[in-house]
């Protein structure tokens, strides 16, 4: 993964178009930092990707560049910034609750967000005892010695609302094992279940499954989230970590969920995979 400098610095990060903004604005570096009392070696550093520029340094950046309509689309920058150069483990030390957290912030923004998955129910469509098995294991998988999944799981549940935002629309495409996989008791996975079928037909959300025995021209290989907007990131997590994919490596990702997509039963397809799965839990 390319290191904080380079993604600040490439062709159209936030670093090369802060010094854009100052280039066309006619200011010298000095200037801009005489303009708000800072020293010229920030701006230097701020354009050379060595120093992350706060939220007020780039407000105020912007404004003095007469640029004001790009402060919005910078601050997202930013956001992801944060969020995709911290590492997972150090993230994971700081607890979970903070992890969900930069989640929410990244889920904000976005006007598309498309999740495939190969072991879980999305996040966004999780029930409380879901989540909290799946933030139970991920203490003792990491090793971590602060214990706050109670908060970590109601941040996640926070993000939920987000369903119901007019302006976002939703991709939820799951590989059928993840209806089967028990990671939690029957009757919570039963909860579970139950609640994937309310999320079928939902207004500006799309819900398909990549039933079992179908020929696949795309393997899933990994589960992925897609958040698209201006700056299309694609979260990947790992047993070891995250790595957040763009630009190309963004839209290959895109590529292969779309085809993915081609293979998946959608509206009552879908509810009887669901309704298959939970006679079955009957038998555990």
């Amino acid at each position: 993964m390319e290191s904080l400098e380079q993604w600040l610095t490439r062709p159209e990060g936030m670093a090369t178009r802060l010094r854009a903004l100052r280039a066309q604005a006619g200011l010298s570096g000095k200037q801009l930092a005489d303009a708000h009392d800072w020293q010229q070696s920030k701006v230097s550093r701020i354009e050379n990707g060595r120093q992350m520029p706060s939220v007020t340094d780039i407000e105020a950046w912007a404004r003095t560049c007469n640029a004001e309509s790009e402060i919005e689309s910078l601050l997202q920058q930013r956001r992801e910034a944060r969020i995709a150069h911290a590492t997972f483990q150090s993230r994971m030390r700081k607890g979970q609750a903070r992890v969900q957290e930069s989640y929410n912030e990244l889920v904000s923004s976005p006007n598309t967000i498309r999740h495939f998955e190969t072991a879980y129910v999305p996040d966004l469509l999780q029930v409380p005892d879901y989540a909290r098995s799946v933030l139970t294991e991920m203490v003792s998988l990491h090793g971590l010695k602060r214990d706050d999944v109670d908060a970590a799981v109601q941040t996640r549940m926070q993000r939920q609302r987000m369903l119901y935002d007019s302006d976002k629309n939703f991709e939820f495409l799951l590989a059928e094992p993840v209806l089967r996989w028990l990671i939690c008791p029957p009757a919570v996975m039963r909860s579970q279940l139950d609640r994937l079928q309310t999320v079928i037909g939902l207004e500006r959300v799309r819900f398909g499954i990549v039933p079992m025995g179908v020929e696949l021209s795309t393997t899933p290989q990994n589960s992925f989230q897609i958040y698209a907007g201006d700056n299309t990131v694609v979260a990947v997590e790992t047993f070891i970590g995250e790595t957040f994919h763009r630009d190309d490596e963004a839209a290959a990702y895109s590529k292969a969920l779309d085809r993915m997509w081609e293979e998946a039963v959608t509206g009552e397809q879908a509810r009887e995979l669901i309704i298959a799965a939970t006679k079955d839990l009957g038998k555990v």
